[in-house]
């Protein structure tokens, strides 16, 4: 399944929630990367990256980004900290 055509994956930088997920399951990135529209360099940064400053992700208020989120249990566990966080009791 893909929802971005490829001008849009060729011409922007592509972020994912995570590398792995990114290459296997994600259509959005796995067509492309078959059809060498994209190649895995092109895959600027993942989540991890993103969280520990390691790359800087959108830098332009013009820019376009594509950012692939596959689904790991790492956003899981974000919402839960955030919900046991917030719990009044």
């Amino acid at each position: 399944m893909r929802e971005a055509d490829y001008e849009n994956v060729r011409r922007t930088p592509v972020f994912v929630d995570a590398r792995t997920g990114a290459y296997e399951e994600a259509g959005d990135n796995v067509m492309p990367l078959q059809s060498d529209v994209l190649l895995e360099q092109d895959i600027v940064a993942d989540l991890f990256d993103l969280c520990r400053d390691a790359h800087p992700g959108h830098t332009a208020a013009q820019e376009i980004t594509v950012f692939k989120l596959v689904g790991t249990t790492i956003g899981d566990m974000a919402a839960a900290e955030l919900l046991v966080a917030q719990d009044p009791s």
